[in-house]
């Protein structure tokens, strides 16, 4: 299953925070849902409105997550195969700081 990053304008007047539910600062401009899935499938769903600087950091996060997971399952195939990814391992999580698996 792949990440989703969805963006959508909203009715200023209708239950919006008065900032950013990402930064607390910025007042929003975008209502936003990011869906991504854990090891086992399960469907985590964020949801809220954010303001134009916290919808690129979205955008980031959602390329991160995604190549992340690609180069996961690029180890996991080649320890499969019995290579020695330890220096594939380093590199993936120096490229990768934040734990996405």
């Amino acid at each position: 299953m792949r990440p989703s990053l969805f963006f959508s304008a909203f009715e200023p007047l209708h239950n919006v925070p008065e900032v950013c539910d990402i930064c607390d600062a910025n007042p929003p401009v975008l209502r936003y849902q990011f869906d991504t899935y854990g090891q086992k499938g399960e469907s985590k769903e964020n949801k809220g409105f954010c303001c134009s600087h916290c919808a690129g950091k979205l955008l980031d996060t959602l390329q991160q997550w995604d190549e992340s997971r690609r180069w996961a399952q690029e180890e996991y195939a080649l320890k499969a195969d019995d290579f020695d990814v330890s220096d594939f391992h380093h590199h993936r999580v120096a490229a990768f700081p934040k734990n996405w698996n």
